[in-house]
């Protein structure tokens, strides 16, 4: 309700699909006349939770990776500009995506067995692709991400995905049918966009639909706070809104056993990654 009462998209005709990413999913679709919402358990993959060297947005934490397409070497922007010592969310979105993309590993999240390099190796979690050496990382130890890891994040982006759609189409409407997305939380304000689509976290659509609203939450109650008639709104606001249990939802379960594949098992959802 903060969310949206920060958006204003309860007083719009554009029809928005508004989404807080963090341990629980918080997701809301609708404009002035209705507005639909549900709560995924996205589980803490997003907050480095699940993900063995995970980490919250702090120094040392790596928030951005790169790979070089022919050697598979790494390179690594921490915050800070330190030593890494762990990984963030849009971390780990962008070690994935760019994991996929490079064919180190499949859509399925397994590591390419066939590539013959130091940093791919079998680990105590399965396989795993070293991110930082012991002798560069601030802990002493190597720092990887493994199959595990991949596993977790698979099943955490897919959660959400598969909330778009269960939302989308128990009002009728597709993709498609949205005017905007809004990408909202402390974790949403950093994520990158084309990372996001290329693991199937956010849907493939005309990437100027989308905007980013920072922590939605404190600033719907920062407003409420300090306007008297903003305040009053949020009855309007509760009124629109009707909730959905996506758990008692039969169709959910099959979006979500759909998504869990990167990005999709139905790639006509994400044309940008059939043409790449």
């Amino acid at each position: 309700m903060a969310g949206v009462h920060a958006c204003q998209m309860h007083k719009s005709e554009e029809i928005s699909l508004f989404i807080d990413i963090g341990t629980n999913g918080e997701i809301v679709i609708g404009n002035q006349d209705w507005l639909v919402c549900a709560a995924c358990s996205a589980g803490p993959a997003f907050e480095g939770g699940g993900i063995r060297y995970g980490m919250r947005a702090s120094q040392g934490a790596i928030e951005n990776f790169q790979i070089h397409p022919e050697t598979y070497d790494p390179m690594v922007v921490t915050i800070g500009h330190t030593k890494p010592r762990g990984i963030c969310g849009s971390g780990l979105i962008s070690i994935v995506s760019e994991l996929l993309d490079a064919g180190v590993i499949d859509p399925q999240g397994k590591f390419n067995r066939n590539l013959d390099h130091p940093r791919i190796r079998e680990g105590d979690d399965r396989w795993e692709y070293v991110l930082a050496w012991d002798r560069d990382s601030m802990i002493g130890e190597d720092i990887v991400i493994t199959e595990v890891d991949l596993d977790n994040l698979i099943r955490a982006k897919g959660a959400m995905y598969a909330g778009y759609q269960t939302l989308l189409a128990s009002v009728g409407l597709t993709f498609d049918d949205l005017d905007r997305v809004i990408l909202a939380g402390n974790f949403g304000a950093y994520i990158d966009l084309e990372r996001a689509i290329t693991i199937g976290l956010l849907p493939d659509i005309d990437r100027d639909k989308f905007f980013y609203l920072g922590n939605a939450s404190m600033l719907g109650c920062q407003i409420s706070l300090t306007n008297h008639r903003r305040f009053r709104e949020r009855v309007a606001v509760r009124t629109l809104m009707t909730n959905m249990e996506l758990s008692e939802n039969p169709d959910f379960m099959n979006h979500y056993m759909a998504a869990l594949f990167l990005p999709h098992t139905d790639m006509s959802l994400f044309p940008s990654a059939k043409k790449s």
